[in-house]
């Protein structure tokens, strides 16, 4: 049976699109949005407009996307998105895992002209893998192409279920760009006996998909006869216009940096790239007006650490120490997302603890003392949930966003990362749906200074944008049977 996707409009202006057969992994979750907001001074229309799981192009539309898992029953006469061409009777049994992406107009109704309905959904080869795909990242170009970005389980004839890094691209339509890696998607490992994974992407000035994320192995058993001693190491990754690997770029297309050296037994290496209890593996990635990659990474236990690359792919000398400056941040700890602010200072928002987090940087890495603690602001947020997604608006407020558990929290900080008590309660909305929601989120703002967010639960997609006060109806409706 393949996957139907349908909505129903919440009772607090939150709308659902549940997905019938398909099994959403805890890839994306929730976020929440400043409504009609009163713009004053603003600072043009060069701002981000997107952040983590959720895009909005210059015409408005909104492009959502998921991990997935799809089955497909033996004799079924379905054609399943645009990479099973031809399934017909006979074929036999599958349940994969997939790549969900969605579209929906400005009024948050599925555009019939992307995919099948609004909605496509991509099943990851070989078939009946029972694998599961997690989606970390949504970019979209000028061209209106979207790439998702994260990882998903591979099974070899030596391994079974390594994490690798996925990332496909899709035609404005909505089909897979035959254009962009094996007939639209690209799988990477850094080496075989890695595991690899994605967590933060951006597009070059050129259309190279720069890619950020963990990598961890042994080649060698230790003593004991274990492969469990595994260093961690931050990744960048860069991929020409088509989808190889960038030579020109580190060493054969990655830059890769020895975050944290193998423990004592390996367990901790293991298990945070394997496992992540917490949730709080993240990166962060942005690019400087010099074309040069600023990496935020956490191992989980240490600092919070950003790194700065060349355009070639080397670690910059001139950014902090080396190119690496190193953020006192707690245990479980993660930065999620880098901006620039209207000054051309760095700004990193992630987590630690219980507390959303913001640090402020000089453009080469040196912590802003006049900031906070030592170039560092905290706000306590719920146990459990994990900032994903954060943007600056046109009146130079910053919006962020964390989600898990059963709730979602949208705070919204001036130029100095104080909260904006004329925002909710003393700067923060938060919101409780009927759903469990995961730990990640997709966040936009419109021209109008309108923010959207989407959440992901383990059975639907919602949408929903808020005002200074609380949720709001802005003619999102329910939504008919969609079968992508």
């Amino acid at each position: 049976m393949v996957t139907a996707c349908t909505s129903a409009l919440h009772p607090v202006w939150l709308l659902q699109v549940l997905a019938a057969a398909m099994v959403l992994t805890t890839a994306a979750t929730a976020a929440l949005a400043g409504g009609s907001l009163a713009l004053g001074g603003r600072e043009g229309s060069d701002l981000p407009k997107s952040s983590g799981l959720l895009a909005q192009g210059a015409d408005g539309k909104l492009l959502i996307a998921s991990g997935a898992r799809i089955r497909h029953e033996a004799g079924s006469l379905e054609k399943l998105g645009s990479f099973f061409v031809g399934l017909g009777y006979g074929a036999e049994a599958f349940d994969s895992a997939a790549l969900c992406v969605l579209r929906f107009s400005p009024r948050g109704v599925l555009d019939a002209g992307f995919g099948k309905g609004g909605a496509v959904v991509t099943p990851l080869l070989p078939p009946r893998n029972r694998d599961r795909a997690t989606v970390t990242a949504l970019l979209q170009d000028g061209m209106g192409r979207a790439t998702v970005v994260g990882w998903r389980y591979l099974s070899t004839a030596l391994d079974a279920n390594v994490p690798v890094i996925t990332s496909a691209r899709y035609t404005a339509a909505g089909e897979l760009d035959a254009s962009f890696g094996e007939r639209g998607i690209v799988t990477t490992r850094v080496d075989q006996a890695a595991v690899t994974q994605a967590f933060a992407a951006t597009l070059d000035r050129d259309g190279r998909l720069l890619v950020a994320g963990y990598s961890g192995g042994s080649k060698l058993r230790n003593p004991r006869g274990s492969f469990d001693d595994w260093p961690i190491r931050a990744i960048l990754l860069r991929y020409t216009p088509k989808g190889g690997l960038d030579t020109s770029f580190g060493d054969g297309g990655i830059a890769s940096y020895l975050l944290e050296p193998s423990g004592k037994d390996g367990r901790q290496g293991r298990d945070f790239l394997l496992y992540d209890y917490d949730h709080i593996k993240t990166a962060g990635l942005i690019l400087d007006p010099l074309g040069r990659s600023v990496v935020a990474v956490s191992g989980g236990e240490g600092p919070g650490v950003l790194l700065r690359y060349t355009p070639e792919g080397r670690l910059d000398p001139s950014f902090g120490s080396t190119g690496v400056v190193r953020t006192p941040m707690g245990e479980g700890s993660g930065i999620s997302t880098l901006l620039w602010d209207s000054a051309g200072r760095l700004l990193a928002v992630g987590t630690s603890a219980d507390s959303m987090v913001l640090g402020r940087y000089s453009a080469d890495g040196v912590p802003d003392s006049t900031f906070g603690e030592r170039g560092t602001r905290r706000t306590p947020i719920g146990a459990g949930m994990r900032v994903s997604a954060a943007l600056r608006d046109g009146d130079r407020h910053l919006l962020v966003v964390a989600s898990g558990g059963s709730g979602v929290q949208l705070a919204r900080f001036d130029a100095e990362g104080l909260p904006d008590k004329s925002f909710g309660s003393n700067g923060v909305i938060h919101t409780a749906p009927d759903k469990r929601l995961a730990t990640a989120a997709g966040l936009t703002i419109d021209d109008e200074g309108v923010p959207t967010v989407a959440a992901l639960s383990d059975d639907g997609i919602f949408l929903v944008r808020y005002d200074r006060a609380g949720p709001v109806d802005l003619s999102f409706r329910s939504l008919t049977k969609a079968r992508p």
